[in-house]
């Protein structure tokens, strides 16, 4: 009997790479450069700071490489406009002759209620968020098809495309639609591998501050936190590991990736599970009681507009008024006739 063993793919190796980084001056853009240089790569640190401060940070970096030289150059680059991520990538290439890989790091948050956010953030957050990472990779893909060369893009998002929450709209949508985006390109490989990292809360001043506006009950607890470092060690395993084309990482304090992933589409599952429950309903019990119930729904949801319904706090439960609860009372009663 003869035994066939599958060849795993070879590891891919950061030295001697160039790397373009966006968002290199965040907490994890500064920690994931500083390691790329130090296994010996090449990296083009691009942020959207013109006050010296991105200078400063290449010039730090080269002056600690071991290489005669430069290893680093700060690209000053507005990811809101499609020419500057084109010459963010004719620059890198420009500077060191290549370009091997792309980690789409920068973010922009839009964190209030859709009602209460401004307008200018709501299109800031889609234009970092989601648009910049794919005009980006799509630039990149036209370099390597041209150079006959293979690359790698890593996307990294938030868990927050993975479970919607109140607050986040915009920036989980924006999300949702890159994880979506790197799942797509799977078939771009192996010219191009694109793959994505969804971290799940990171203990970085953007993010401490979003959390400050949220309950005492709502704040994620200190087991879902993760270090720059953790999240920098996941990016260079998007980085060198081959059999990740297409698939997006998700990490939660200590968790595995492929628990907390799992654990991510089990909600997924759930909630399909309960739309095609409603509809077995609907389909066994005729529409009339699903229209019934559409109705009454309508009629405590204009109730809750109107503020006839008064919220008792502490431990006791909604109540209604004596006049609103009679209205309520005549208005399902007639609900429930017409639809006899």
């Amino acid at each position: 009997m003869i035994t066939r063993f599958m060849r795993r793919p070879d590891k891919y190796t950061v030295d001697g790479k160039v790397v373009l980084v966006t968002g290199a001056l965040t907490a994890v853009g500064r920690r994931l450069s500083q390691e790329l240089v130090r296994l010996g790569a090449r990296v083009a640190l691009v942020d959207s700071i013109s006050d010296g401060s991105g200078e400063q940070f290449s010039a730090h970096l080269n002056t600690r490489a071991s290489s005669a030289r430069s290893p680093t150059i700060y690209i000053e680059t507005d990811l809101r406009s499609h020419h500057d991520i084109r010459m963010m990538v004719e620059m890198t290439v420009l500077t060191f002759g290549s370009l091997d890989v792309l980690v789409n790091n920068a973010e922009r948050h839009a964190d209030e209620i859709l009602g209460e956010e401004d307008a200018q953030r709501i299109c800031d957050s889609i234009d970092v968020n989601l648009r910049a990472p794919v005009v980006a990779t799509w630039v990149f893909s036209r370099y390597l098809k041209q150079a006959g060369l293979n690359g790698v893009a890593v996307n990294v998002t938030a868990m927050a495309g993975l479970l919607p929450g109140r607050g986040r709209e915009v920036y989980g949508a924006a999300n949702a639609g890159l994880i979506h985006f790197t799942e797509a390109s799977r078939g771009l490989a192996p010219q191009l591998r694109v793959c994505a990292l969804a971290p799940y809360h990171m203990d970085t001043l953007a993010v401490d501050s979003g959390q400050q506006r949220l309950l005492p009950g709502q704040r994620l607890g200190s087991l879902l936190t993760l270090s720059s470092d953790q999240v920098v060690r996941s990016v260079l395993r998007c980085i060198e590991d081959p059999s990740l084309s297409g698939r997006t990482l998700v990490i939660a304090g200590e968790s595995s990736y492929k628990s907390s992933y799992l654990l991510a589409r089990l909600r997924m599952v759930l909630i399909m599970a309960c739309s095609m429950l409603v509809l077995i309903v609907q389909r066994v019990f005729g529409r009339r009681v699903a229209a019934w119930v559409r109705q009454v729904s309508a009629l405590a949801e204009d109730a809750m507009q109107n503020q006839r319904i008064i919220a008792v706090p502490d431990e006791t439960e909604d109540v209604l008024s004596d006049a609103a609860a009679d209205e309520w009372s005549s208005a399902t009663e007639e609900v429930r006739k017409d639809s006899l």
